[in-house]
């Protein structure tokens, strides 16, 4: 967990932020999504929070995956490769409005609605080949990559106000020699915790380097990130 403020955090709210990470992409909405993975398809179904009245979120077998809810519970935006690559669509939770966001391609993957439901936030191989952090804006389709390869960029998640986007990125990692031949080196993967702003400025690093940390979600707040 970070702090912008402290160090020093109690285990008891290390415990409750865990928690609360948990539950926030449900927006409140006492429901959860999940997918089941099957010999040629992943399929994605929706349920009670206590895990009662399960059903399938769409009436076709494709391959879907990396489901999130919107901030308000209306969508639930996820990868899916039924059109041939990888791209994002947004669906009601009823399983009606189906509706294709990003069509490249490249494959794009791991997205998320901005709180106000106007951006997505979306990690892409387009253009570098490398997997960045992209926003897109639902109204104009305006595409801006936030990221720009450098190294590995994955699972954005919007801070509450919608101005920042925390990630995980193995950026600045480094090449070390291994064994004794002169021409054996191994890159060095660790993934860090960074944010930078909706715009793409202000990068900055939040967990600092030397283990393996990904998958950040903010506290309601604001003011915390949790990652594993």
């Amino acid at each position: 967990m970070i702090d912008h403020k402290a160090r020093n955090i109690p285990v008891e709210t290390i415990v409750s932020l865990m928690l609360l990470a948990v539950a926030l992409p449900a927006a409140g909405k006492d429901k959860i999504i999940l997918n089941r993975l099957g010999p040629t398809t992943s399929e994605l179904f929706i349920a009670n929070a206590d895990g009662t009245g399960e059903r399938k979120l769409l009436s076709t077998s494709e391959m879907d995956y990396s489901a999130s809810f919107s901030r308000d519970g209306k969508w639930i935006v996820f990868t899916s490769e039924r059109k041939g690559s990888a791209d994002i669509f947004r669906v009601h939770l009823d399983g009606s409005g189906l509706e294709r966001l990003t069509d490249n391609t490249a494959f794009d993957d791991q997205a998320v609605l901005s709180p106000d439901g106007t951006y997505l936030a979306f990690v892409s191989t387009r253009s570098t080949g490398t997997a960045d952090i992209w926003t897109l804006d639902l109204k104009s389709h305006k595409l801006r990559n936030l990221t720009r390869g450098a190294g590995g960029n994955f699972r954005p998640s919007w801070s509450p106000d919608g101005k920042w986007i925390a990630f995980s990125s193995d950026r600045n990692t480094f090449v070390r020699p291994r064994g004794d031949g002169p021409n054996e080196f191994e890159q060095v993967q660790e993934t860090s915790i960074y944010m930078i702003q909706a715009d793409g400025t202000g990068l900055r690093r939040l967990r600092p380097a030397g283990l393996f940390a990904g998958s950040p979600k903010w506290s309601a707040d604001g003011e915390k990130v949790v990652f594993y």
